[in-house]
């Protein structure tokens, strides 16, 4: 993917952008309407441009109207099913005093966008306690879903949920891309936690945040919703750990500029959170970004509360973060043999401990090279030497 064409479509979505400025930038990146169109697909952009350019009345191609048009009414699509879908399991949650959390897609979609079009998912993700999560697992496959589990002392060690459920009538559409998958049916992922975990690095936001949840109407049905501060947060952690695991990231991205733009959020409050959690470097990486790609309209005085309580090889670090590495990350090529593997973990790890705050975070990163039988690689590894031998 171009770096320069998603700048263009990021400049399209960016805050109090104006027609004019965008189709000079637009012109200047030689405004071939296709390779735009195709890009803002596969980035899950497309019903954003879509609803900017169609606000500004724009002129486009007739061609080029059609194919947003579609992408638009393709994901509206999409997101009218998943909350049916979410409005079933509510419905269930409610008879059986389940009360969970909805984070994320089917938060932001129905609450910070301006339509729920406009927010791509491909999962429905909420939070449960402990207490209640067996019951929830139990209430999805009496509803016809089926489970699949993993441990989460396995591959990078993601905890916050270590099971996810589909309809076991669904069909898979067959595409890796989220934002292209034609599933009948997303999958729903009951969390534990909002602990964001990679190769050893760890942040967790949990403790309170059901204390402060706040209420909206999801589909037909109230659900708790984190509150903005805890909302933004989470997001800035889900970005971050998006760009360290080399996951798609620019919807996430995107979500940091809506929830901005709202204007709901407490700063000061916000910036208490993010060092008492000590999440104050992820915070400021992920606002950093909005900022210069998309104007996220974020108080100056946020970012010098983040600095004094971010390490300063951090700080340097968020400030060199620009939208290249962004793509970077998310664009590696596919793994074809063992030694790419090993290779790759290497440089993950070498990525994760980037954002460590100290030497004992690193070590913590480091030592999962300590653990290959946790990993895929590492059990393909002792497969070979099994056979060898």
């Amino acid at each position: 993917m171009s770096v320069a064409i998603t700048q263009v479509i990021l400049d399209g979505i960016k805050h109090e952008q104006t027609p004019d400025r965008w189709e000079s930038v637009f012109v200047k990146a030689g405004g071939d309407w296709d390779d735009l169109i195709i890009h803002a697909i596969v980035l899950g952009l497309a019903p954003q441009l879509y609803h900017r350019l169609t606000h500004w009345r724009s002129k486009l191609p007739t061609r080029a109207r059609a194919k947003l048009a579609a992408a638009h009414a393709a994901q509206a699509e999409r997101n009218a099913a998943i909350f049916q879908q979410l409005d079933e399991f509510l419905a269930v949650c409610h008879t059986q005093a389940l009360q969970p959390i909805a984070l994320k897609g089917v938060h932001l979609a129905a609450c910070y966008y301006a339509e729920p079009a406009l927010r791509p998912m491909n999962d429905i993700d909420l939070l449960f306690t402990a207490a209640t999560l067996p019951a929830a697992e139990e209430a999805l496959q009496a509803l016809g879903y089926g489970g699949k589990y993993k441990s989460a002392e396995s591959g990078a060690g993601v905890t916050k949920h270590t099971s996810t459920f589909r309809r076991t009538s669904a069909v898979s559409g067959g595409t890796s891309n989220p934002y292209l998958s034609t599933d009948s049916d997303r999958t729903i992922e009951p969390h534990s936690s909002l602990e964001e975990s990679w190769f050893g690095l760890k942040v967790d936001i949990t403790p309170g945040v059901r204390e402060r949840t706040q209420t909206a109407v999801l589909g037909n049905h109230p659900c708790l919703v984190l509150s903005p501060e805890d909302l933004l947060l989470h997001l800035c952690l889900h970005f971050c750990f998006h760009l360290i695991q080399g996951s798609p990231s620019l919807v996430q991205l995107a979500d940091l500029l809506t929830v901005c733009q709202k204007q709901a959020v407490n700063w000061e409050l916000f910036g208490q959170r993010a060092v008492t959690y000590e999440a104050a470097s992820f915070a400021l990486a992920g606002l950093r970004l909005a900022t210069n790609l998309l104007h996220a309209p974020v108080p100056t005085a946020v970012f010098a509360s983040l600095n004094r309580a971010t390490p300063a090889p951090m700080q340097r670090y968020a400030e060199s973060l620009n939208l290249r590495y962004v793509m970077e990350r998310s664009q590696q090529k596919p793994l074809t043999t063992v030694w790419q593997r090993v290779q790759r973990g290497f440089l993950d790890r070498a990525e994760t401990a980037r954002w460590a705050a100290n030497w004992q975070g690193r070590w913590h990163v480091w030592r999962t090279l300590l653990q290959p039988t946790r990993t895929d690689t590492g059990q393909l590894i002792l497969q070979q030497i099994y056979r060898k031998n």
